[in-house]
């Protein structure tokens, strides 16, 4: 076709599209009559004035502030319907054709999106969003919860966040109305006990990390046991549910996961969740392994795909429930941990859903879930106002020191060697325990330090410094 004719053809064309956004040319020949080709450069704008772009990689449709993850079917799919709507079949059977070459053979023009102009709309230090089908309620310290129009956004929203509720402003008197508010105070000593586990609810639906306060919350049983079979059934699992009903969670099984040499143990994580859930963590759980992920970024390894980092500032954050007191008690585990603990209120005789007469969250109406929106979100402001707090309990504490040493220890020192300005031998102290509680602490006599070890963490829970001395027969100690 000659210069002429093709204008005359492009002329036609525009006519008879009413200069629609079209992506291919036609050409009529003698032999063949109508030949449609799909051509590139078009085809990719179109599917960038349809709103598609990249984030970290992968392909999006925007729609407002509103981001949604899609495939490269997904954009065949979308540029098929619009080119039905012209019910031409030479030119849907043309972009059938072409079309799945370009886009799913070819990922050229996918790749080439551009990269959405617009960042994720994330908490901050003071401020917390969360988001409802009536807007985005956003949480800060000391003040009135405010809903803003979605059009109106700072930055974009992956649609996985959006709850598919409402969210309603209530009085502070509706708090105690909840159903998970009178739950927590079943499962609490009192209101300072209450308060501090609100804290750690609030701490774990704020999106947020402070890279001075890398903390994992561990939710632990009051009548910890350091032998035998623990109970459960105190609560623990519908707290982690109830975090779930806010933030995005990924789940693990505590006595089947290995976080220290499979390197695919974060494989579920995604870049919406907020919160790893290491769920009846065993006795032996080492929390160790999760100290560079605790405190730095966090690589994500998933089989046949590239290592995918996610920073720090955008990582999960950790929540261990157990029926044991995780080890450690050091300085360097001590400021990556907040332990809280339930009250045995509730067993396998007496459950929640018995007493409330109804499966928490499922067998919830419209109202309920208004009172439980509040409720959380009154626990995340008190966090920015307040932060995590701690709660003291002498008898866990106890509890904990004898898991990280042993009751027999405990035992012997509270009546053998407790006394302060008294001259006392770690060896004194291994061989008695050798000698008068048996073969389960032959161990002592290869790692003779541990003795020592057992032996400060006594004097930190006593408040007892401790003097060092030598003499023939080794090293001795004086509480002071």
């Amino acid at each position: 076709m000659n210069t002429a004719m093709q204008k005359v053809a492009e002329t036609v064309i525009k006519l008879k599209y009413n200069n629609e956004v079209i992506f291919w040319k036609e050409e009529y020949t003698s032999s063949k009559g109508k030949v449609v080709t799909i051509t590139a450069p078009e085809l990719r704008s179109y599917i960038r004035k349809e709103n598609f772009r990249v984030i970290d990689g992968e392909p999006v449709q925007l729609k407002g502030s509103i981001a949604t993850k899609v495939t490269a079917d997904d954009i065949y799919k979308h540029c098929l319907k619009y080119v039905e709507t012209f019910e031409d079949p030479i030119i849907e059977a043309a972009f059938i054709r072409q079309g799945e070459t370009l886009l799913l053979k070819n990922k050229g023009i996918i790749i080439s999106l551009r990269e959405c102009e617009i960042p994720h709309l994330r908490d901050t230090k003071t401020t917390s969003y969360h988001f409802y089908k009536n807007g985005i309620l956003k949480v800060e310290d000391a003040c009135d919860f405010e809903l803003i129009p979605y059009e109106k956004a700072k930055g974009f929203i992956w649609e996985d966040e959006i709850k598919d509720r409402e969210f309603h402003t209530l009085n502070d008197e509706d708090i105690e109305r909840s159903m998970f508010s009178k739950f927590l105070q079943n499962i609490t000593n009192d209101e300072e006990h209450f308060l501090s586990l609100c804290s750690a609810i609030g701490y774990l639906i704020h999106v947020y990390k402070d890279e001075r306060k890398p903390i994992c919350v561990i939710i632990n049983d009051e009548n910890l046991v350091d032998e035998g079979k623990p109970e459960g059934g105190t609560g623990k699992g519908l707290i982690v549910k109830a975090i779930s009903q806010i933030v995005e969670k990924a789940m693990y099984n505590g006595k089947n996961s290995d976080f220290t040499n499979n390197k695919f143990a974060f494989q579920n994580v995604r870049e919406t969740t907020a919160v790893i859930v290491i769920d009846d963590a065993p006795r032996n759980f080492d929390l160790e392994a999760l100290f560079s992920v605790l405190t730095d970024d966090m690589p994500i390894e998933r089989k046949h795909k590239e290592v995918k980092v996610i920073p720090y500032e955008k990582s999960p954050k950790f929540v261990i429930t157990t029926n044991y007191s995780i080890k450690g008690t050091s300085s360097s585990y001590k400021r990556r941990r907040f332990d809280t603990f339930l009250t045995n209120y509730y067993s396998d005789m007496r459950t929640p859903s018995d007493e409330f007469g109804c499966e928490f969250f499922h067998g919830w109406d419209a109202e309920e879930w208004k009172l439980f929106d509040f409720f959380m979100m009154c626990c995340l402001r008190n966090y920015l106002t307040e932060g995590l707090i701690t709660f003291e309990n002498e008898a866990l504490r106890l509890k904990m020191l004898k898991n990280e040493t042993s009751s027999d220890f405990f035992e012997l020192m509270e009546e053998r060697f407790s006394l302060k300005n008294i001259l006392y031998s770690y060896n004194a102290v291994r061989q008695i325990l050798i000698s008068e509680y048996g073969e389960k602490y032959y161990f002592l006599e290869k790692n003779k330090r541990k003795i020592v070890e057992w032996v400060e963490m006594y004097a930190e829970e006593k408040g007892y410094s401790i003097k060092k001395s030598r003499d023939g027969a080794g090293t001795n100690f004086t509480f002071q």
